[in-house]
């Protein structure tokens, strides 16, 4: 059994504080078939279509008797959207500041997952005191982008945290992650272009092959905004380089996929299947 460390103590004991926290932050229906509802801070970092992204993303492999992690866990959108997704996976979702924590908590009571999400309120960094090595067969992340002294800083303390690599490197992210995987476990992110040869430099001084990779764009005739990438721990896989996702047309509409991934096409795959454009 995981050392799972209960921000909230008991389930009921976070239902009582819901009211409270209600009043401190705004709430977000996520699009049907996903059937959540989530309460995410009024000032501090919100989540956006990263988080949708990510989990349409993430490997499909999910076995029971061994958990997802997630990274970063934020309000918990990227883990309540796997545990929707994976109707028998167990995700645990780590997040270092504690009101972003909470948020998370009370996100899983009010969808009724307290029976198969937990959140943690630590350190990433202190991943090795938290859980065994090798314990999680998947781990996901949509860290910090940018450098300190890359770009302005947000003077919202939360969002600076969110977006810039104050509280966690990179290279921290990565070695985290591969103490928290099992050997062939999974490892998806999503980052910013800008970096990703950094990224898949600090993947193998680790022991991460890069297994799937797709460029994400604003639009046609764009610099891509974003990079997803699957990489296997401890594997030797050969890199494919999937066809780039467009968010919108030309005209500023969402594609045709976008809006399929905004509205849960991962929910219909085939269990052990990725999604398809």
């Amino acid at each position: 059994m995981l050392p799972i460390l209960r921000i909230a103590g008991p389930l009921d004991d976070a239902c009582g504080a819901e009211r409270r926290r209600h009043r401190q932050g705004i709430s977000a229906d996520v699009p049907d078939p996903w059937q959540l509802t989530l309460l995410q801070p009024r000032h501090g970092y919100r989540f956006s279509l990263d988080a949708f992204l990510l989990a349409d993303f993430a490997p499909p492999l999910v076995h029971v008797d061994s958990p997802v992690l997630d990274l970063g866990t934020g309000c918990g959108i990227v883990a309540l959207l796997l545990a929707r997704r994976f109707a028998q996976a167990r995700v645990v979702g780590i997040e270092l500041q504690s009101e972003l924590a909470m948020f998370a908590q009370l996100n899983v009571v009010r969808n009724d997952l307290g029976y198969r999400v937990d959140v943690v309120c630590a350190d990433v960094r202190t991943l090795p005191s938290l859980v065994a090595a090798g314990a999680f067969a998947a781990v996901v992340c949509n860290p910090p982008y940018r450098r300190v002294g890359q770009g302005r800083q947000n003077p919202n303390a939360s969002r600076a945290v969110a977006r810039h690599e104050v509280a966690l490197t990179l290279s921290q992210l990565v070695g985290a992650a591969h103490h928290a995987l099992s050997r062939r476990g999974l490892l998806a992110m999503i980052y910013h272009p800008s970096r990703l040869v950094e990224l898949c430099v600090e993947l193998a001084r680790v022991g991460f092959a890069p297994r799937r990779l797709r460029l994400v764009y604003p639009k046609p005739q764009t610099a891509a905004s974003m990079v997803l990438i699957e990489a296997v721990c401890e594997g030797r896989d050969a890199l494919e380089v999937l066809p780039p996702l467009f968010i919108c047309d030309v005209n500023g509409d969402y594609t045709a996929e976008m809006r399929a991934i905004y509205q849960g096409r991962a929910l219909s795959a085939p269990y052990g299947e990725a999604p398809h454009g």
